[in-house]
């Protein structure tokens, strides 16, 4: 049996390991699917004359250099068409990713599982891209109408593993603030300096963010006025972000909005006490699992709260850790996702 994997436009092994979750990808999903399909064939944006440590039996399938990636979606079936013609099953890994793979039912009858985690359109207006929010309306619809299955939070969320993302208090850092993700108007980090600006205890806090992205000098600008100690550290890998959730005092998540955010999900695993403002996708329990912050004296009032009381951040983030290995062990839902997998190609 042998599967086909489809990355979001644009995606490519490069740019997941510029990102850190290269490691992430390889070990969890791509070195266990090559132990369930005889083959895989995995089709990127990208990656042209590039080499990875892949398991021997997948296959990377670059896009040629010159064609856009909007045509490159519609035309890969055809490039690629004895490839195609071979494979049994297609995953989507992100809906908007999805265009060759309906192309490959409609013309080649090949089934696909496609995930639908979030609003994309919302996700582009966020970010002040309405060509991108139009065009999603468009192509989203048929992508989901046509899939075989559509893998949702509530089917087969997002996972982390527990036995690496655990906690260690012996490097906890009492003031050290956390926060991870790219520096866009979609991860909000205004809306977490603000509140840190008014904490009794600004003068002791730290504040890391690990990310990059077109809001650096703002956010570093923001911080200054209010002369927060701020430090952003550019994307690390996957591995290296353990020890940094388990130095947190606090990890804080003040998106727009979410899908499943899994670094939100490594914060519950290492047992973080954690505090998010209140977005679509949270997996935050008021009070059970962490807290959340309506607006910004919320925010302040929390992480207050949290910092003054050691006990109420290690009861909540003993709880969130129980959730974690609970719900959302990514090793075996991605087991959960091969079965699934496995009988859409048998159908």
């Amino acid at each position: 049996m042998n599967l086909g994997l489809f990355v979001s436009p644009g995606d490519s092994l490069t740019k997941q390991k510029q990102s850190g979750q290269l490691d992430r990808l390889n070990k969890y999903y791509l070195s266990v699917y090559a132990k369930h399909f005889d083959r895989i064939h995995l089709f990127s944006y990208g990656d042209s004359g590039q080499s990875f440590a892949l398991p021997k039996n997948l296959t990377l399938i670059p896009k040629p250099g010159l064609i856009p990636n909007y045509l490159y979606q519609l035309i890969l079936p055809f490039i690629h068409r004895k490839i195609i013609s071979d494979i049994n099953v297609f995953r989507v890994f992100q809906a908007p990713g999805g265009l060759p793979a309906l192309v490959s039912k409609i013309f080649f009858r090949k089934p696909y599982v496609v995930s639908d985690n979030y609003d994309y359109v919302r996700f582009a207006r966020v970010e002040n891209r309405p060509f991108l929010a139009t065009l999603l309306k468009l192509i989203l619809p048929p992508i989901l109408k046509y899939a075989d299955q559509v893998i949702t939070p509530q089917t087969i969320p997002n996972g982390v593993d527990p036995k690496i993302f655990k906690p260690d208090r012996k490097l906890h850092q009492p003031y050290l603030i956390l926060s991870i993700g790219r520096l866009t108007l979609q991860k909000n980090f205004e809306k977490l300096i603000q509140p840190i600006g008014a904490s009794r205890y600004k003068s002791k806090i730290k504040l890391v963010i690990i990310g990059v992205g077109p809001r650096q000098k703002l956010l570093e600008k923001s911080a200054a006025d209010l002369k927060i100690q701020l430090k952003i550290i550019p994307n690390i890998d996957h591995r290296r972000l353990v020890s940094w959730y388990q130095k947190a005092a606090v990890f804080s998540l003040t998106s727009q909005i979410e899908g499943q955010p899994k670094v939100l999900l490594e914060a519950m695993s290492s047992a973080c006490a954690c505090l998010t403002a209140d977005f679509p996708g949270n997996l935050i329990k008021e009070g059970v699992t962490g807290m959340i912050g309506k607006n910004d004296s919320q925010l302040t009032a929390k992480l207050d709260q949290l910092l003054s009381d050691p006990g109420l951040s290690l009861r909540l983030g003993a709880n969130a850790r129980q959730l974690v290995i609970s719900r959302f062990d990514l090793n075996k839902l991605v087991l959960k996702e091969i079965q699934l997998l496995q009988l859409c190609a048998k159908a």
